[in-house]
């Protein structure tokens, strides 16, 4: 350890030393009408070749030689902005941009080259203007919707909002929320995310090469930012929907300084049903988002966020008669709290401290007149972080940091009380867990650079640790100005793991810590890829192939009860899994029409000693073709039309291939059902078309807007799941017989919805 420590200190000193006798330009680049900080906008000097990108702050830091330089700065959707600098000294250049207005010529960003020039691969930025642009489900615009729409991410079961990425599972994925783990970001059973559009400024997802300042899942970053809320003037936004309806407010609470932004949506059935239930009966179902932000620029050099979310889903029924009260509820929800201080220490170096807290917890209580029950699981996170970016020359950009959490794990409690007697049953553990990263985005050449990496984290339960090392490597060679082949490897270990009754994303999967039995999940990643785009950047295409190995995944024994079992870890298989594919993707990014076709060949493997004999059996979401189609055009000013399109091979399914009787057993013959391979079943194929009509009427002080979508336009009866019939009629032949019946739950559904903005 200290080697390495001494040879990671003369690196640094070696990189500080080539760059002294230069000067640095930094600072913040931002929206000129809201104050929004521009994540990847681009600061480039044409006459040397060389620029920076700005961080997740906005911050940007380049260092030259002492010249009279030209800047040009750029970002996708806004007027590019050229300066000359004197380069004498350290100058601090703080840039708004001005956005493009409707008609206007856009002009190339550095969004739309990122995915040429910049050595990180298999990562989306996912647009914002997607979510609300394209058709949905009961018209709620729903962010994981939209991310089943790119390759290498599928979804779950019809109309729901999970997702797996690259055959991996859904616990396999890490969702923050500024900077906070969201650990069920679901709601109605995964039917929605708890994403509201209206409260969201940016989201990355990573499907491999995966950045060093991340860990703790084998599959994907889904990296979400709020808004930080406008500091110049006050809007507000909102919309009305079949199911739901929400409004954000933003404005400055001192202009050019401190800001706040807050979001809320709320579901309304249970007023809509109220008046049909009959006396003596209450019944209710909702769920709720509330997201809030206050942004505080205390000076140049320092800015303070807090941010917050609360949100919940309330399942409650009550029957009152004389004498006579009985109950069930059922709420499930997460909340989370982040607190950041940006410092700039020098115009090279730029940190960045958080404080997290974040919640979840699921809860069932019954009550039969004096008697009450009441279940409880979830998980508690307290912790912090500090990352740091350094930016010694314009060929280096390196980041550092640690990060520590205490969780509290509840697997099962359970309390009841019948008059005078009560009883409490509680499982929970306590885990130390804590990450040290370094991160080198090093441009070599103007055709070579590379993103090098190395994180380690450390895990600690009762007697138990573990301390690992995760390699992150990938590398860029540029074949010309607009074409660039990448290569990466990244290993990823995972030290909690879900426990899922169902395939469905349910509340009552169950989150528990690594321990002496439940070793640490690992994955190793390799992938490969060819990027190119065409006329001037408003086409990106990709092409790539990734093959990934898991070991130590889980799988629970058949007939386990996980809620009530406290020994749960020896009721668990451990085994391993492979998946590999071919990823296609075309995007337009600029124009009336907009969009992107997404395609995915894939395989996704398990196995397991005690399951199928021993012998390797395909992931439930083990499709072999993917194929997503989005578009949207603008005719003018007022109308526009959206459309989406998927074809997913069916799912893989256990079921019943045959049954047989058992004679003689005592009680007469016994019918035994032969469930044959595992998953060796595949659902029929999924395909769906959705389509929106959107009118759009901008008055002089605010613009409101009238949306018709369309979900499974031409009604296919598409499989939600597969059982068996013991007792099916089979019309042609007239006779009854077992066969597998297919279960479809939603036809076409339109929605009109009306959203507003001023």
């Amino acid at each position: 350890m200290k080697r390495l420590l001494s040879i990671l200190i003369f690196f640094l000193t070696f990189i500080a030393f080539a760059s002294a006798q230069k000067y640095t330009i930094s600072g913040f680049i931002k929206d000129a009408s809201t104050g929004e900080v521009l994540i990847g906008a681009s600061v480039y000097v044409p006459k040397l070749k060389v620029g920076a990108v700005t961080n997740a702050y906005g911050f940007y830091s380049l260092t030259l030689d002492a010249d009279s330089i030209g800047l040009a700065i750029r970002y996708l959707g806004y007027k590019p902005v050229l300066k000359r600098v004197n380069l004498r000294k350290n100058i601090e250049l703080n840039i708004q941009l001005q956005t493009l207005e409707s008609g206007e010529v856009v002009v190339t960003g550095s969004k739309a080259k990122e995915n040429i020039d910049k050595p990180q691969m298999s990562v989306i930025d996912v647009p914002i203007t997607s979510v609300k642009e394209l058709p949905a489900i009961f018209g709620e615009k729903d962010l994981f919707k939209v991310l089943q729409l790119l390759p290498g991410v599928q979804s779950g079961s019809e109309g729901s909002a999970g997702f797996y990425v690259r055959g991996g599972g859904a616990d396999e994925n890490l969702i923050l929320l500024d900077e906070a783990v969201i650990y069920n970001p679901f709601h109605l059973a995964g039917f929605f995310s708890i994403f509201n559009g209206d409260a969201i400024k940016s989201v990355e997802l990573y499907k491999g090469g995966f950045p060093a300042q991340y860990g703790g899942r084998l599959s994907s970053i889904i990296d979400v930012s709020m808004k930080d809320g406008n500091d110049q003037s006050y809007h507000a936004e909102g919309g009305i929907g079949l199911i739901s309806s929400r409004i954000t407010l933003e404005g400055p609470i001192v202009k050019d300084k401190v800001s706040f932004m807050v979001s809320a949506r709320r579901t309304y059935l249970d007023f809509l049903i109220k008046p049909f239930l009959p006396t003596g009966t209450d019944a209710a179902y909702y769920f709720y988002d509330i997201n809030a932000k206050l942004n505080w620029k205390i000076s140049d050099k320092d800015r303070v966020y807090l941010s917050g979310y609360l949100g919940s889903d309330v399942i409650s029924t009550k029957f009152s008669n004389p004498g006579d009260t009985t109950g069930v509820g059922i709420s499930w929800g997460n909340k989370s709290a982040t607190a950041r201080w940006n410092h700039v220490f020098s115009p090279k170096l730029f940190a960045n401290t958080t404080l997290i807290y974040n919640d979840y917890i699921f809860t069932i209580n019954d009550q039969e007149n004096s008697t009450n029950f009441k279940i409880q699981s979830g998980i508690q996170d307290v912790g912090g972080k500090i990352d740091f970016d350094w930016y010694p020359t314009p060929l280096h950009h390196i980041k550092f940091g640690g990060t520590y959490t205490y969780q509290k794990f509840i697997p099962s409690l359970v309390e009841g009380s019948s008059g005078l007697s009560s009883f409490t049953n509680e499982q929970i553990k306590y885990v130390h867990t804590a990450a040290a990263y370094i991160n080198d985005e090093y441009t070599f050449s103007e055709k070579i650079s590379f993103n090098i990496g190395l994180r380690s984290p450390f895990f600690d339960y009762k007697t138990t640790q573990y301390f690992n090392v995760e390699p992150r490597f990938t590398v860029k060679y540029s074949l010309d100005k607009t074409t660039s082949i990448k290569a990466g490897y990244a290993m990823m270990y995972q030290n909690i793991h879900l426990l899922s009754n169902s395939a469905l994303t349910l509340p009552t999967d169950l989150w528990i810590p690594s321990s002496d039995i439940v070793k640490p999940q690992q994955s190793q990643q390799i992938s490969a890829g060819v990027f190119k785009n065409f006329l001037n950047n408003s086409f990106e295409t990709s092409a790539e192939i990734y093959y990934k190995k898991s070991t130590n995944l889980i799988e629970y024994q058949p007939g386990t009860d996980i809620f009530f079992n406290p020994n749960v870890d020896k009721a668990l298989y451990f085994g391993d899994g492979w998946s590999y594919g071919l990823e296609l993707f075309i995007k337009k990014n600029e124009g009336k029409f907009t969009g992107w076709l997404g395609y995915t060949l894939s395989w996704a493997d398990r196995q397991f000693a005690q399951l199928n004999n021993g012998n390797p059996y395909p992931a439930t979401y083990d499709r072999r073709h993917d194929i997503s189609l989005t578009g949207v055009y603008n005719f003018n000013k007022n109308w526009s039309f959206s459309s989406v399109f998927v074809y997913e091979t069916g799912s893989s399914l256990t079921i019943p291939v045959g049954t047989y009787y058992v004679p003689n057993t005592g009680f007469g013959p016994i019918q035994v059902q032969d469930y044959g391979t595992m998953n060796g079943y595949k659902m029929p194929p999924y395909n769906r078309l959705d389509i929106g009509i959107k009118y759009t009427n901008k008055h002089k002080k605010y613009e409101d807007e009238w949306r018709l979508d369309i979900y499974n336009v031409y009604s296919r009866r598409n499989p939600y799941y597969v059982s068996i019939d013991p007792n099916w009629h089979d019309p042609n032949a007239n006779i009854t017989k077992a066969a597998a019946v297919q279960t479809s739950i939603f036809p076409i559904i339109p929605t009109v919805s009306y959203n507003f903005k001023f």
